[in-house]
């Protein structure tokens, strides 16, 4: 297992993100094509360092053509840190006994607190659904898992620590062939919010990135209309509907406590 298959939508959303990222910054790499895509965008960089939770072969590029350094690390210096590995025999063999190279507990690696205490920390993580408050549903599609929780929001939560951090939430724009809109008014009814709309930084697809940090609700819409998705995308400026007697039952509340 190398690297993932990278198409024109995947290379796009790169070189949004890349643009981003300065010399001198830590990055943590999410799994996917898309984050990988980032990867390969930085190889002109200089002096970068890694604190991530998975290490794969989009890395170990960067350490082949002396992008990875870590000397400017304000964590961990010196080193690469992570928690797994994923990827080819030849990252196997590059890790074997490697001295540059520390794999940690999770709760080690993943702790924000450690991970924001590096400088210009900038971490990358892939979503399936962002609707327009910033809220990202990472791990089901409606009701139906699709993957487990993972550390998106450990980092998330790390890069906004940092000083000088970013965190990116990455995604196509549509999916089904342009037919459905990953950008929505509000997530699918069951949907997991993996990172809430208070954490979220930055969403990019392949049209642009949106920085919706602190932004009010108002704001939000104006600027994911402005840079994440085309007008033209499947419910993309619809307005959340009304329920209908169609619509499944909402689950039976707990009565309040009483005082």
């Amino acid at each position: 297992m190398g690297l993932p298959e990278i198409g024109p939508v995947q290379q796009a959303i790169g070189t949004h993100v890349a643009e981003l990222i300065p010399d001198g910054a830590t990055i943590q790499i999410g799994f996917g094509a898309i984050p990988d895509a980032v990867v390969m965008q930085l190889t002109d960089r200089k002096d970068l360092g890694v604190h991530t939770e998975m290490i794969g072969d989009g890395i170990l590029t960067l350490v082949e053509a002396g992008v990875v350094t870590n000397r400017l690390k304000t964590a961990f210096p010196g080193k690469s840190v992570a928690t797994f590995a994923l990827g080819s025999e030849r990252l196997y063999r590059w890790m074997h006994r490697n001295r540059g190279l520390e794999m940690h507990p999770v709760d080690v690696t993943n702790d924000p607190y450690l991970a924001g205490s590096n400088d210009l920390l900038h971490t990358i993580n892939a979503t399936i659904e962002v609707d327009l408050a910033g809220q990202c549903c990472s791990e089901s599609m409606g009701y139906v898992p699709y993957s487990g929780t993972g550390g998106q929001s450990d980092f998330v939560r790390a890069a906004n620590r940092s000083r000088g951090g970013k965190s990116f939430i990455v995604t196509p724009s549509t999916a089904k062939g342009g037919t459905v809109s990953r950008i929505v008014p509000t997530l699918k009814p069951g949907a997991h919010v993996s990172t809430s709309r208070n954490d979220v930084s930055h969403v990019v697809t392949e049209h642009g990135a949106a920085h919706l940090r602190g932004k009010t609700n108002a704001e939000r819409p104006r600027r994911s209309s402005r840079s994440p998705t085309r007008p033209s995308a499947s419910s993309w400026g619809s307005r959340p509907r009304r329920c209908t007697s169609s619509d499944p039952p909402m689950p039976p509340q707990p009565p309040l406590p009483r005082s």
